[in-house]
C-alpha cells in the first residue's frame, strides 16, 4: 500500500509540475500544442499559415486550436463537417458530432488532433468546436 502512495504521490507532482510550468514545446508556433494541451496562443486564420511553415508532423499527436469565422457546415447525419478561413490560406476542416447551432459566418474556435492534408487543407479529428467569445474569441481572419 505503502508503494502505491508513493507512486501516487509521484506522479501527481509530475504532473502538477508540468501544468504549473506551462511547458509548451510548440511555444514559437501560436495554436500548437501537445496532445490535449492548451497552447499559448490560438492562431487564427492570418497567422496560421506562419504556425505550420516548415512544420514537420511529429509522430506523436499535435493539437491545433485555431479561431476564424465559418465558411462552410455539413454533415453526413452522423458527423458534422465545419470549415474555417477562406482560400489563398490554409482551410481548415473539423471533425466533431455536433455544430453547436453556429451559423456560417459566426468566429468559431476549433481545437483538435493535427492532420496535415496538404499545403492549403488541415484537418481536425477528433475535433471540438466552441463559439469564437471571450479570451481567445477574436473576429480576426
Amino acid at each position: 500500500m505503502a508503494a502505491v502512495v508513493s507512486c501516487l504521490t509521484l506522479c501527481a507532482g509530475a504532473t502538477a509540475g508540468h501544468a504549473q510550468t506551462g511547458l509548451n514545446e510548440y511555444a514559437d508556433r501560436p495554436g500548437l500544442a501537445g496532445p490535449e494541451m492548451r497552447p499559448d496562443d490560438v492562431a487564427t486564420c492570418r497567422t496560421l499559415g506562419a504556425s505550420l511553415e516548415g512544420f514537420d508532423t511529429p509522430e506523436t499527436r499535435t493539437d491545433l486550436w485555431v479561431s476564424g469565422p465559418l465558411t462552410l457546415i455539413q454533415t453526413d447525419e452522423v458527423l458534422w463537417y465545419l470549415v474555417i478561413c477562406d482560400e489563398p490560406g490554409i482551410r481548415v476542416m473539423c471533425v466533431t458530432y455536433s455544430d453547436n447551432d453556429m451559423q456560417l459566418g459566426d468566429t468559431v474556435v476549433l481545437a483538435g488532433a493535427l492532420e496535415i492534408q496538404d499545403e492549403t487543407h488541415v484537418v481536425l479529428d477528433p475535433c471540438l468546436a466552441s463559439p469564437g467569445t471571450g479570451e481567445h474569441g477574436t473576429a480576426e481572419q
